[in-house]
């Protein structure tokens, strides 16, 4: 008897905490795939309960990441029960819902692809969901009533549930691979978040006593899934060295096919995952894909854990300083030579970034409005201004300290305080801040100003290290290797 009296103690103790575990959830979202349908979907539900004037308030972004109209691919919106009204304003991206106060209501949508035919690169970011799979982004599939994240730096805990609806369909989310997740998130890393399913392959390797996921689909031209999921090893082991971060936890990237008749390749980094697209052709090449996973995974640290006080506005640094470690690591663990990299620098940097007619465009010209709206005409001004001051200050750095310094310093500084402190935001007063313990310069608040605050062209010479060269060809600096050393000049790059 005195055991069961201890067994049933413990089963109430265990339905208790299981009850308690779940009442924790801010909100919890059930998803369903309904691909089979006329119009492939994504069903979602979930429950909430409006505030003492009978509002509530959903957020679901209409505009961002350069696209427009994401209301387009909402379908079904039901609320039961019945609310008094239901407003979509597209203009400030919200979904307002009128009913009794502190009455909970089950809303019901489905999310859908509002384009027909192949998705294409320029399009990656909206909701794909075709017949046998689906991709999109956590800000694509929920809408967010505005009262779970109290502020953008607020943490909330989620409960998500996919209802699988078939034995050998594949899911996988940044969250892992589970159908059933709760998380405690940020708004942020809410949406920059990937969730997939259906005709994906999954595979997998441990990274120390985590596991990193790659889940890809579709029949590829230009290389085979064990040629980028080798990369993805080589390029996750070398990144996560570099930073030596202490911070634990999986990883998932997924790789879509896009279908242009030219090369295109995409992707972006979030906190725990990095989504990736590639023209299915032969235009393609593994060395384009290497560079993009180089890019797009250094988001983790340069962008993702040190965050940008204004987006747009400090781009030099979360774009072009990832674009210049992107290469500057394939040349630290001999993924490229010495001479591929200035190969590189010349052409892929020097020579666009100087033909480029908007080079000289102030920096805080570069608003968010004005960058997105004008994508085509500035995409890679930020990239190019970022990586070739990053060029410039490195070496500096290197010359002054004998080599002892470099910028890697200033970046594991830069990170050891993002660490530290949550809240921390990169401006223009911080960075010079943190530059100027390894660099003892009268001229370093007067470059950054010229260089990226008034988008003046860097002169760099005299400021590269020996062995290296600078030769003018009609007005464009181009980087000549004049030593028979190859070997120390690129000891002093990796430096």
């Amino acid at each position: 008897m005195k055991s069961l009296f201890y067994l049933i103690i413990l089963s109430l103790l265990i339905t208790s905490c299981s009850k308690n575990n779940e009442s924790l959830a801010d909100i919890e979202y059930k998803v369903e795939s309904n691909l089979n349908d006329s119009i492939p979907s994504l069903q979602v539900e979930f429950d909430y309960e409006s505030d003492n004037n009978g509002l509530i308030v959903l957020r679901y972004e209409n505009n961002s990441w350069g696209d427009k109209d994401i209301f387009n691919c909402i379908k079904n919106f039901e609320v039961s029960p019945k609310p008094d009204n239901i407003e979509f304003k597209r203009d400030s991206s919200q979904i307002t819902i009128k009913t009794k106060p502190n009455l909970k209501s089950a809303i019901h949508y489905q999310i859908v692809q509002d384009y027909k035919g192949l998705p294409q690169n320029q399009l990656r970011y909206r909701p794909i969901v075709d017949s046998t799979y689906f991709h999109i982004l956590g800000m694509r599939l929920f809408m967010v009533p505005e009262r779970v994240f109290e502020t953008d730096t607020s943490k909330a805990n989620i409960k998500i549930t996919y209802e699988k609806n078939s034995n050998t369909a594949l899911y996988h989310s940044s969250f892992g691979k589970n159908n059933v997740q709760n998380i405690d998130v940020i708004r942020e890393d809410l949406y920059a978040s990937f969730f997939a399913g259906g005709d994906f392959r999954r595979y997998s390797f441990p990274l120390e006593k985590d596991t990193v996921y790659f889940v890809t689909r579709g029949n590829w031209k230009p290389f085979k899934d064990k040629d980028i999921f080798n990369i993805l090893k080589e390029t996750i082991s070398a990144q996560h060295n570099f930073w030596n971060d202490p911070r634990k936890g999986n990883f998932s990237v997924s790789l879509i096919p896009t279908f242009e008749n030219w090369y295109s390749v995409g992707g972006s980094g979030f906190s725990s995952s990095f989504i990736s697209f590639a023209s299915n052709n032969n235009k393609v090449t593994l060395a384009h894909m290497k560079w993009l996973y180089n890019h797009e995974l250094l988001h983790k640290w340069i962008g993702r854990t040190i965050l940008n006080e204004n987006e747009v506005e400090q781009y030099w640094f979360s774009e072009g300083f990832t674009d210049y470690y992107a290469y500057k690591l394939l040349l630290k663990n001999n993924r490229l030579n010495t001479t591929e990299y200035i190969d590189i620098l010349n052409k892929d940097v020097i020579i666009p970034h100087y033909k480029d007619p908007v080079n000289n465009t102030p920096n805080g010209a570069l608003t968010f409005e004005e960058y997105w709206t004008n994508y085509i005409k500035y995409m890679k001004l930020p990239y190019r201004r970022g990586l070739l001051y990053a060029f410039y200050i490195d070496n500096k750095i290197k010359e002054q300290n004998h080599y002892s310094r470099s910028l890697d310093d200033v970046m594991h500084e830069l990170f050891e305080m993002a660490l530290q402190d949550e809240n921390m935001r990169l401006n223009k007063t911080l960075f010079l801040r943190t530059l100027s313990k390894y660099l003892n310069d009268t001229d370093t608040a007067s470059d950054f100003e010229k260089y990226i605050n008034q988008g003046e062209l860097i002169d760099f010479s005299n400021q590269l290290p020996e062995g290296l060269m600078v030769e003018d060809q009609e007005g464009i600096p181009i980087l000549k290797i004049e030593s028979d050393d190859l070997k120390k000049l690129g000891r002093r790059l990796k430096a």
